[in-house]
């Protein structure tokens, strides 16, 4: 690898590609830890991006994209991101809190993170956080143009902290999707090793609406 790769601070250092067959090189030579999120890139993301069932974007470096966005086989792949459409049921705490709010609808659209995942070999950049931002930039406007009250996602679980991405999640304000019952919640992790989670985006959307801030 011949370009020296920064730590990222700004979207702006980032590119988010649709994912094509002429990345199948790179995606090949993807390296991460969780055998699962390689596996669904490697295997299904494009064929459920055909289906109209999730898109996947991939991440490039900005300037190493534009130096060899035509060849391939030379750029650096930083991470995925999958993405797909989701509904909360509102039932239990949040069925009341919305109520409060004059909401009495049964469910909610939410926008869903469906994968997310930085190629180890370029962990602690900060990727993570701005292909999180990203999504929620989306998500902001996904709101103006077809109402999407949240962001969902399922938090896939680590007894190490540091691999744990709940607690990733939760540091930048997603919590922990309740259900009506909680033994249900802890069967779920137990039998997926993932915990639903959630980040209600209103305010973020009406900021963003205000300051026509929607690109």
């Amino acid at each position: 690898m011949t370009d020296v790769l920064p730590d990222y601070t700004n979207l702006k250092q980032l590119i988010f590609r649709r994912l094509e067959e002429r990345y199948d090189s790179l995606i090949d030579q993807f390296q991460s830890s969780n055998h699962d999120l390689k596996e669904y890139l490697v295997e299904d993301a494009l064929r459920d991006q055909n289906l109209c069932v999730s898109t996947t974007r991939l991440v490039f470096d900005l300037m190493n994209f534009r130096k060899n966005s035509r060849v391939p086989a030379k750029l650096i792949l930083l991470g995925y991101v999958t993405i797909t459409n989701d509904s909360i049921s509102l039932n239990g705490d949040l069925k009341s809190a919305f109520r409060g709010k004059g909401i009495d609808y049964k469910a909610l659209p939410a926008m869903k993170i469906g994968r997310l995942c930085v190629d180890d070999r370029y962990k602690k950049r900060h990727i993570g956080k701005l292909i999180l931002l990203y999504c929620i930039r989306k998500a902001v406007y996904l709101n103006q143009n077809a109402a999407c009250r949240f962001i969902t996602l399922d938090a896939k679980r680590n007894p190490q902290p540091d691999t744990d991405s709940l607690h990733f999640y939760r540091r930048y304000g997603f919590d922990v999707l309740p259900h009506k019952d909680k033994n249900k919640d802890e069967l779920m992790k137990q039998q997926t090793g993932e915990t639903p989670m959630y980040m209600d985006i209103y305010h973020i959307a009406k900021k963003a609406l205000k300051l026509k801030d929607v690109d």
